[in-house]
């Protein structure tokens, strides 16, 4: 596999995505301005803004949001991704028990075998499905999550898999996708649901109108937006994971029986209430949604690893 190919093309993703929901921002900056202004003409109170004729503290506000909540997501991922569950680290310096002694030599298998230069920190969720997920910006601060259900009822081929699949995201750099899109996503569309809610009344000019109708159809567009965007690139980093993970063990077997027996468990037990962290679910290994999922198929997943 050509991972320095990947590891471009995923951080061209990851700045095309960053600057994409910047600059919807500033669009819905730009529209609460003109209607705060009331601007009789819509096209020349956007010239004005833009050119700074009339200061657009609005826009320069949601410009300023969208880099801090870049920033902060940044700097609080692992936090973000891991509230709302109980978790442990697996720390090697400090007394393990027998499970995370296994798990955790499990994780330097996959390290030696992958030829890896970092060891991402390993985390425990003691929750009832099967399940693991991989977070992160870059590898120095990359971690994979594994539930205590997973590592109970698969098997350590099994185990080792889902772990190389989880490294694999790190490797490929595309675990910054999901944060980005995940965390993005929600608080562009609970800022663009608040302002028209805020800016609901009608004015007396056609552009300001103009411009609350457009917020209003956004209000609609946007969540068909990020779906789609949440799909394309959820989908497409499964299959790769999936591949380096048959890679780096030399065997697509295990990969294949661990996604039937984490689908066969969810098929059997209604999980769908568990987990409300909406940015863990997109990044887990495994999707429970039928329509819209922002996962592959299991089925086409292994038909994938099978080279069909």
């Amino acid at each position: 596999m050509n991972f320095q190919r990947i590891i471009f093309r995923n951080h061209l993703k990851t700045t095309a995505v960053l600057m994409t929901y910047v600059v919807i921002f500033v669009f819905i900056g730009l529209l609460v301005d003109i209607v705060r202004i009331n601007a009789p003409s819509f096209l020349l109170a956007l010239k004005e803004l833009l050119t700074f004729q009339i200061i657009p503290v609005v826009t320069l506000c949601m410009l300023i949001a969208a880099i801090l909540i870049i920033c902060i997501c940044v700097m609080n991922f692992t936090q973000i991704v891991l509230n709302g569950s109980e978790y442990k680290l697996v720390d090697p310096s400090k007394v393990m028990n027998q499970t995370e002694r296994r798990i955790y030599g499990i994780l330097k298998d996959i390290i030696r075998e992958s030829g890896s230069t970092f060891i991402p920190k390993l985390y425990i969720i003691d929750a009832p499905y099967i399940n693991a997920f991989a977070s992160g910006w870059n590898e120095n601060n990359s971690l994979i999550a594994l539930t205590i259900s997973l590592i109970k009822k698969l098997e350590y081929e099994e185990i080792k898999a889902v772990m190389a699949h989880e490294l694999s995201h790190i490797r490929h750099g595309d675990i910054r996708l999901t944060m980005c899109v995940g965390i993005l996503s929600n608080i562009m569309l609970l800022v663009t649901n608040s302002i028209v809610w805020i800016f609901l009344g009608s004015n007396r000019e056609k552009g300001a109108n103009t411009a609350r109708t457009i917020l209003l159809i956004l209000q609609f567009i946007l969540p068909i937006f990020t779906l789609i965007l949440q799909m394309y690139l959820s989908r497409s980093r499964e299959y790769m994971a999936d591949s380096g993970a048959a890679y780096i063990m030399n065997d697509a077997r295990p990969m294949i029986r661990a996604l039937q027996k984490i689908s066969a468990d969810y098929a059997s037990t209604d999980y769908s209430e568990v987990d409300t962290n909406p940015t863990r679910k997109a990044a887990y290994i495994f999707n429970t949604s039928e329509t819209f999922s922002t996962h592959p198929s299991i089925q086409n997943r292994i038909k994938s690893l099978l080279g069909r």
